[in-house]
């Protein structure tokens, strides 16, 4: 117990947050850790330990990570057509959401990338979070830059440099690296020619999805809220307003096919990517 004022008394809680011993020290350096919540490795020994797994990491989610957005959109779409009206609003609004997943990595694999020299790739990744900042930048910087620039920022070779910067590489592997980074530049500038606009809707999106609830109709808002039979009422909280937001997305077949045709897109930029990453650096 610990006197207060007016010798009152207050508890003081069990905390984790605790000065260390002499003996907590980091595991790799020996450097001495400050607290006890710190796990065995020092800031520097950590960033250099997720360093280390890039490769692998950048490998795994090429292979599978990256393509389980389009695996799940394409199964929904296909669903689509025989699905039962409210149902078929469910498998569009998820096919939505995977475009949105889908473009957030996409987002946070380029700068990650990008950012390589102060970040591990992998740290830089997970901590990615798309909003209306980071979502104009990534499509701004993508389409005012040139296709020598955007290969400079992400440390890869043009097309008529591999041979040059990649020695290590056999005629064919040579051949199929030419082929990603022409794509790559390609579906970066096809995913991002929205515009502005795109990219606000896109962040408004991703940042108040985790925390929407979907309806098949909004009818009994006492505010009429206008959403037509063929779209999904997407509804949201707003406690500083004092209002619940309502926004109507299609469950049109063939705009959700043009969702999906995005998403692949999308896939195919961020696994180009890592290939040509991965295979310039002989990683």
């Amino acid at each position: 117990m610990v006197a207060g004022r007016r010798g009152s008394t207050r508890k003081v809680s069990n905390v984790n947050y605790q000065p260390v011993h002499s003996h907590d020290s980091c595991d790799d350096c020996g450097t001495a850790l400050e607290y006890h919540y710190e796990g065995s490795r020092c800031p520097a020994c950590f960033d250099k330990y997720l360093g280390n797994l890039d490769a692998g990491f950048l490998e795994s989610y090429r292979r599978f990570g990256c393509r389980s957005h389009l695996v799940v959109a394409e199964t929904c779409l296909r669903g689509l057509v025989l699905a039962a009206p409210e149902h078929r609003k469910v498998l569009a609004m998820t096919i939505f959401e995977h475009y949105v997943s889908a473009m957030n990595d996409l987002a946070g694999l380029f700068i990650a990338m990008a950012n390589r020299d102060r970040a591990p790739v992998l740290k830089s990744f997970l901590e990615f979070r798309l909003d209306a900042s980071s979502a104009v930048s990534f499509f701004n910087t993508v389409q005012a830059a040139s296709n020598a620039e955007l290969c400079a920022a992400l440390d890869l070779p043009m097309t008529y440099e591999v041979a040059d910067r990649c020695p290590h590489l056999d005629a064919e592997d040579a051949y199929q690296l030419e082929i990603a980074v022409n794509h790559l530049t390609q579906d970066l500038r096809k995913a991002t020619d929205q515009g502005d606009a795109a990219a606000l809707a896109l962040a408004q999106f991703a940042g108040s999805a985790a925390n929407a609830v979907i309806a098949n109709d909004a009818k009994w808002l006492d505010n009429g809220a206008d959403v037509t039979p063929d779209q999904v009422a997407m509804l949201v909280l707003d406690n500083r307003r004092r209002a619940i937001h309502v926004q109507g997305l299609t469950a049109d077949e063939n705009a959700m096919g043009q969702v999906v045709n995005s998403i692949d897109t999308v896939t195919r930029a961020a696994s180009n990517l890592i290939y040509a990453y991965l295979q310039s650096h002989d990683l």
